[in-house]
């Protein structure tokens, strides 16, 4: 049975949230810290919380701790990534694709990194031939690459 929990790679995208309930279940079925983190091994691998980690989930839920969320964490948010530089970003690059990360975070008052995370993690885009273009295709320009593929292997099989 473990070579079959370990082999599946279902079981390997549990959440911070998930482990944090396993190990709450863990503790109401009276498991101890140990006990927890030698099943958490069996079943995640090197995934697995670190002993500490369980051992102060375990007393934070043993404490009476029910929220199994994090903490908000004092500072400041990220923001370079909200609408507003996501639009500023959008309108520099309509004006011309080619705009290198400085060239934007000049004139959007961003930093090259926020620019940077904006177009590849926000926007999808991918800098191809010197231009940033959406790395997404439609349905309709999938279909029409298939069709071409399929005509172009059609010829290549007949001569």
């Amino acid at each position: 049975m473990a070579g079959i929990i370990e082999s599946s790679p279902a079981y390997q995208n549990f959440s911070r949230y998930d482990i944090r309930v396993i190990i709450k279940f863990s503790v109401i079925l009276r498991k101890d810290a140990s006990c927890i983190h030698k099943d958490l091994v069996t079943v995640l691998g090197k995934n697995a919380p670190s002993i500490q980690t369980v051992r102060k989930w375990v007393k934070a839920v043993s404490e009476g701790r029910g929220d199994m969320e994090d903490e908000p964490r004092p500072g400041r948010p990220v923001t370079a990534c909200g609408d507003a530089n996501i639009s500023k970003v959008l309108v520099s690059l309509s004006d011309d694709r080619r705009k290198s990360c400085e060239e934007i975070s000049t004139g959007t008052s961003m930093s090259r990194t926020s620019v940077f995370r904006v177009l590849t993690n926000k926007l999808n885009n991918k800098k191809k031939f010197s231009k940033w273009v959406p790395h997404l295709l439609t349905g309709e320009q999938k279909e029409s690459r298939v069709n071409f593929s399929r005509n172009f292997l059609r010829g290549f099989q007949t001569e």
